[in-house]
């Protein structure tokens, strides 16, 4: 079984210690973060696109959840949890209305004054997405990458300031706070 994602077992303390109780793991794929989360105490609720919902189904036989849902449901859901992860979800999801309808159903379902931690693999150095790519990040073929800056101009439309960020190797995790209405 993988391990959480690097940002969740480092922000975890810091959720505790600010009272979250609720989290929506969205785009929760293995179940690696819930599981995680699960075992720490908190609430959580799995989401992820239908292909994906039976086999989380089975996966979370064993575990205690809030919920299971389609992500197409988290437009009417209206959960109202502390905290959403978001771990390199938004590096597959393609631009336009695909990557707006993902952040918008993120706003539906976080409360005011809730968290946002999106862990993603970051921008790299050298500019290019590998040694057979001369689009600078730019060709479907690569995966999308992200600076803070980039990040916090995608989720500012949604009310979202950072509060923390870092960088490791090949990944940048950014903890937003959801501004009240």
């Amino acid at each position: 079984m993988a391990a959480a994602a690097e940002s969740v077992r480092r922000y975890s303390r810091f959720f505790h210690n600010s009272d979250v109780r609720t989290v929506l793991d969205y785009g929760a794929g293995t179940l690696r973060n819930t599981r995680f989360l699960a075992a720490q105490g908190f609430s959580v609720y799995a989401a992820d696109i239908p292909e994906q919902i039976e086999r989380i189904i089975r996966l979370a036989s064993t575990m205690p959840l809030a919920g299971i849902l389609e992500a197409g449901e988290l437009g009417q859901a209206s959960l109202d949890v502390d905290l959403v992860i978001s771990t390199y979800v938004l590096n597959i999801i393609p631009e336009g209305t695909e990557k707006w309808r993902y952040l918008k159903n993120i706003e539906l379902n976080i409360r005011p004054g809730g968290y946002l931690l999106i862990e993603v693999r970051c921008r790299r150095d050298d500019g290019s997405c590998g040694s057979t790519c001369a689009h600078h990040l730019t060709c479907p073929g690569c995966v999308k990458t992200y600076s803070h800056d980039e990040l916090d101009r995608l989720v500012a439309a949604f009310g979202f300031r950072r509060l923390s960020h870092y960088y490791s190797k090949h990944a940048l995790a950014v903890i937003y706070r959801k501004e009240n209405a």
